[in-house]
């Protein structure tokens, strides 16, 4: 039943860990996008009559889609970083034990497999999700 305690504060503090290694990349980069948004898109849509939430949905949040999906990709390489640290510092299971596992028996054919595996997961999610929702937020606001 410890033990079980044990993993459960140890997962936590790492969720917690994973995001406030993010949050300040996130939070910077949402501040960016909206800043950045062309002043003519709301000069615009307040002349067309738009105002708070469909100001804010339809204008601002769809001009700043693909900053904000760049600031999400950056946000997420922080997150995998520190979970990989956090994983290395404390688990008891996964990528970051296995890690340490090689490192203390010296295996060097097992430090450089999980290296690898934990650079794959990487590429494949940057690739496969990040890469995705920011061509479409480029599609969709036509550039």
């Amino acid at each position: 039943m410890a033990g079980t305690y044990r993993e459960c504060d140890c997962t936590m503090g790492g969720g917690v860990v994973v995001v406030m290694g993010s949050a300040f990349s996130i939070s910077l980069a949402v501040e960016s996008a909206i800043r950045n948004i062309n002043p003519l898109y709301v000069k615009a849509a307040r002349i067309m009559g738009a105002r708070g939430r469909v100001l804010y949905f339809r204008v601002i949040l769809h001009a700043s889609l693909p900053t904000l999906t760049t600031g999400l990709r950056q946000g997420w390489s922080f997150a995998w970083r520190v979970l990989m640290a956090a994983e290395v510092m404390s688990a008891s299971i996964g990528l970051g034990q296995a890690l340490m596992m090689g490192r203390d028996l010296a295996d060097i054919n097992r430090v450089m497999l999980v290296i690898l595996i934990i650079i794959l997961i990487g590429v494949l999610i940057d690739k496969f999700v990040f890469s995705f929702a920011e061509e479409q937020a480029f599609k969709r606001i036509g550039q």
